[in-house]
């Protein structure tokens, strides 16, 4: 019998160890021949979306805005601001003109923080202005070149614009700086025309791409390298050079391309995009070694890690597999010969399961006694959430000596909190303090319920078990405050009173954030008021917003924040204020129409509801008011294009493919819902109806042209040429049939005249 039990065994093991060999060969067969391929494309398209994103936002954040400065700070609709002045007259006797006019430079040095220097050359009254704050008047075409070194080559150019490559960091800065002119035209004729040039620093870039692994390259419209960075940059006038006649390079706006190419005999992977507003082109290309490297690593650690894993299985099975048989062996030996059970040839018997009973109660035995702690805790909980109360209070307070109950509420730190020894501090408040006795339990994040029954009315009484609490829990931990409720005399309705009071008083925690202790009795809640006037400051607040006056906002929002800690309102009455204030600034945001979500990232009517305290809200009101009034001043700034026109361009040349409405969100960069309701604006339809009417009026043309129904719907995306039927029937009143035969009957008639 022992020969036959063995041999079980060893076929059991042999057919585990089968088992884990076939499954680990097909899981990694598997992975290797089907997911591999799929996770390298899904590797170079994840790296090609991130740089297309670094590219779209330099050029749309630092580049595109650069190209918007002239139009918005110097155009026709702003004749009366100072930086237009020197144009018209000179501001030599002017005071007051200078400093408006340098008040006004460093203001858009603040808008545009990338911009690191400025040169004005104002050509009519031969006024000079370099670095934001300093103004000259040449004499000769000598001091025009010593302020301004790049100007006569860009008159040379006879260019209205132009990109200079990076500087040698000598001028304007002493770091290298990328330069960007602009020829601006005045009103009144010849003589008042306005050179400007802008310099900015290239160490922008490295916000939105890490020019460390991969080289950068910044070229112009021309085919010029105005930037350059990385190890590897020798090598990017090859690169350029390739890519030159590729779709990326002949057609701006189409898109991010991934491109793989060989450059000195060596494999590289190649990002570009070209964007057709400031027609630059952007490039990003790193050595394949280095690209890959990541790639390649991880696909060795996984063929390492799966090895050892096969490894360590077969070896842990085979040695658990050992060990059980060699212990149950043993042990049924040992434990027999100590029972004084005879064990026969066969060795078979039933005292290992008794050996087991036996440690299962003992263990049990101690799992009890640890368990009375929790108990109690749950008792006490469920008693406070009056869930099954009754025997809940019979369990804690049968047979209790004291006469009164009061509830409080500790606030601690999250990982305090986590890490309170609650029977630590029960047990030493009941051994020190001599006043009464303490329960706890836990409750929300971060707070602890402490119930203390006691002897006594006088409220001396009830000052030293404030105390005590308070001195018992900073034996263990730091408190970050703590609440009292109303002490009753003890019973079961009274306890949860209580609890509930002190609940009602952590409440005003809210407005009181900086108070270490609050109680019912101190915060007289039944004589606060429940309503009151905060119209006048909110009108002054919305004034504030209208007039974009920053100061008397977060004068205004201290001022509220004072007005609920000293006028004695009621918590409800001051979140619902709080909520109004929110929902004023909510309407802000929708009669400027402004996307909430794009601006934010959040809901600001539910966000609100997470802060802590009137600090929090108060700082939080301060920031977001700051981002709305950069919103809406960004907002009054002139389009820079006709985004009707390129729609109307997409939708023309992409119509007989597969067009979305999350195509043209990734087109322009926007989201979808946000697209749609910019779309119907422009277009005075919504997009579906859009794409439906020039559908069928190109059907209209296909149809001319002899085209066969079958033919037409597929070219247009209609799933069967019956939908297609239907749909021109709905429209027009008439099949795709009847129209045909209208247009040739029609055709025959004119060429019988």
């Amino acid at each position: 019998m022992g020969a036959k039990r063995y041999s079980i065994f060893y076929i059991l093991l042999c057919i585990n160890l089968c088992s884990i060999t076939i499954l680990s060969a097909f899981n990694y067969f598997v992975f290797h021949d089907m997911n591999s391929k799929v996770y390298l494309e899904s590797f170079i398209d994840y790296n090609k979306r991130v740089t297309n994103l670094a590219f779209r936002n330099i050029d749309k954040q630092i580049m595109e805005s650069l190209v918007d400065i002239p139009q918005l700070y110097f155009s026709d609709a702003r004749l009366n601001e100072p930086v237009l002045l020197p144009q018209k007259r000179s501001i030599i006797d002017s005071p007051k003109a200078i400093t408006d006019l340098v008040g006004k430079l460093e203001e858009i040095r603040k808008v545009y923080p990338y911009v690191v220097s400025m040169d004005i050359y104002y050509e009519g009254t031969g006024t000079i202005v370099t670095g934001f704050n300093k103004i000259h008047f040449p004499l000769d075409e000598k001091e025009v070149n010593q302020y301004l070194p790049w100007y006569f080559e860009f008159e040379k150019m006879g260019a209205d614009q132009y990109f200079f490559e990076l500087s040698d960091g000598v001028y304007p800065s002493r770091e290298p700086v990328l330069t960007y002119v602009k020829k601006i035209f005045g009103l009144k004729g010849r003589g008042q025309t306005i050179v400007a040039a802008f310099h900015i620093s290239p160490g922008s870039f490295q916000e939105y791409i890490d020019e460390s692994k991969g080289c950068f390259v910044l070229a112009a419209e021309d085919g010029r390298i105005l930037y350059q960075s990385g190890s590897d940059k020798g090598r990017s006038q090859e690169v350029l050079d390739n890519l030159k006649g590729t779709s990326t390079w002949e057609e701006p706006g189409s898109g991010a391309r991934s491109v793989k190419m060989k450059v000195s005999g060596e494999p590289v992977t190649v990002f570009s995009n070209a964007f057709t507003l400031t027609g630059l082109s952007y490039i990003y290309y790193m050595p394949d070694y280095a690209f890959l490297a990541d790639y390649n690593v991880k696909s060795r650690i996984f063929l390492m890690n799966f090895g050892i894993s096969i490894l360590f299985n077969i070896l842990v099975l085979a040695g658990i597999s050992y060990l059980n048989c060699s212990v149950y062996h043993k042990r049924v030996l040992v434990v027999s010969k100590q029972a004084g059970i005879t064990i026969g040839e066969d060795r078979r018997s039933f005292d290992s399961s008794l050996t087991v009973l036996t440690d299962t109660i003992s263990g049990l035995n101690e799992t009890v006694k640890s368990s009375e702690e929790v108990l109690q805790q749950n008792s006490l909980r469920s008693l406070i959430l009056n869930r099954k109360s009754d025997q809940a209070y019979g369990t804690l307070f049968s047979g209790c000596p004291f006469s009164r109950v009061c509830c409080f509420i500790v606030y601690l730190k999250e990982r305090d909190w986590e890490s309170l020894p609650l029977t630590g501090v029960q047990s030493g408040y009941d051994s020190r303090s001599g006043c009464g006795s303490l329960f706890l339990t836990t409750m929300d994040k971060k707070e602890v319920v402490a119930v203390i029954v006691y002897d006594g009315d006088e409220e001396e009484k009830e000052e030293q078990i404030r105390a005590a609490l308070s001195e018992n829990f900073r034996q263990f931990v730091e408190m970050k405050g703590f609440v009292s409720g109303v002490p009753y005399e003890l019973n079961q309705e009274n306890l949860r009173k209580s609890y509930l009071s002190a609940k009602e008083a952590a409440r005003y925690r809210f407005i009181y954030y900086d108070e270490p202790f609050l109680s019912w009795e101190k915060l007289k809640i039944p004589g606060r008021k429940s309503n009151g006037s905060h119209l006048k400051m909110f009108a002054a607040i919305e004034k504030d917003i209208n007039n974009e006056n920053i100061l008397d906002f977060k004068y205004h929002m201290e001022a509220l924040k004072v007005s609920f800690q000293t006028g004695n309102y009621g918590i409800d009455y001051c979140q619902s204020t709080l909520r109004d204030l929110v929902t004023l600034l909510y309407q802000t945001i929708q009669r400027h129409q402004l996307d909430m979500w794009v601006v934010y990232g959040y809901d600001i009517r539910e966000y609100y509801k997470q802060l802590a305290d009137i600090e929090a809200f108060c700082d939080w009101m301060n920031r977001l008011c700051e981002v709305l009034l950069t919103n809406i001043r960004q907002k009054k700034k002139p389009e820079s294009e006709d985004l009707k026109a390129r729609l109307e361009q997409i939708i023309e040349e992409q119509l007989e493919k597969d067009i979305s409405l999350d195509y043209l969100s990734d087109c322009f960069s926007l989201r979808p819902d946000v697209l749609s309701r910019t779309f119907r604006q422009l277009m005075g339809k919504g997009y579906t109806e859009y794409i439906k009417e020039k559908k069928l009026n190109r059907a209209l043309e296909l149809i001319s042209q002899d085209y066969s129904m079958k033919d037409i719907a597929y070219r247009l995306g209609y799933s069967s040429p019956q939908y297609f039927i239907k749909i021109f029937k709905e429209t027009y009143g008439i099949t795709p049939y009847q129209y045909k035969k209208r247009q040739d009957k029609k055709k025959e008639g004119e060429s019988i005249l």
